[in-house]
């Protein structure tokens, strides 16, 4: 039989003091983990010039946008085979810096956490994103045609006439997410776009596992 992974969420210092709550694998924290693994040949192929010992756990409710925190939360309770992000730059505290991800599957009693990589950014095209919200039609239910089909969904990217609609309406977050969903979720999910770390090839049991998922969700005060 396989080995089975153990893991919890430990409440520990990063190296700034303050405590985190970080995803721990058979009893180290998993920015520990990277820090010993990751060797300087790898830091520098990739050009990462920093540690992982103080990156913020990005299923914790504390990412700087709500679309963010939500757009995660989708991927984690998703279960499609996936790219998910895990740890992000401390200081930006968002999806546009330092992003680690975890590749993870699903059977209905496992849970295998594969690979271990950091998000490439390079062929990130900004003006394809924000094509991919509200205006990107083809990911429309009726219900979105009948919200948005009358005006929202014939107008252009980067207007004014679009940026008054998403301010007068509050709908900016929306918005946001809708990128996050129908672009970004895709670059992500692409092996030439992610920078691959390790493959721990972790395993764990999908009860213990999705109890570490409802932990997390009260953590960030995300709901079901």
């Amino acid at each position: 039989m396989a080995k089975v992974n153990q893991i919890e969420i430990v409440y520990k210092k990063t190296k700034y003091f303050y405590k985190e709550y970080y995803h721990c694998i058979d009893g180290k924290a998993l920015v520990e983990y990277l820090e010993e693994h990751v060797s300087l040949g790898i830091k520098n192929k990739f050009k990462y010039n920093g540690d992982f010992l103080g990156l913020m756990p990005a299923w914790s409710g504390k990412l700087t946008m709500m679309a963010e925190n939500r757009f995660v939360w989708s991927l984690i309770d998703s279960e499609e085979d996936l790219n998910v992000p895990v740890l992000v730059c401390e200081d930006d505290c968002d999806l546009s810096c330092i992003v680690v991800v975890i590749h993870i599957r699903k059977t209905n009693t496992d849970i295998y956490w594969d690979k271990i990589g950091l998000i490439d950014w390079t062929e990130y095209d900004i003006n394809k994103e924000c094509e991919s919200g509200l205006l990107f039609v083809e990911a429309y239910t009726q219900k979105d045609w009948d919200l948005y089909g009358g005006d929202v969904a014939w107008m252009k990217a980067n207007t004014s006439e679009f940026t008054h609609w998403l301010n007068d309406n509050q709908c900016w977050e929306e918005e946001y997410f809708r990128r996050l969903c129908n672009y970004m979720k895709p670059f992500i999910q692409k092996d030439n776009h992610i920078n691959w770390l390790l493959e721990p090839k972790w395993h764990f049991l999908r009860n213990s596992y999705d109890n570490i998922i409802e932990q997390y969700r009260k953590i960030g005060q995300y709901p079901v």
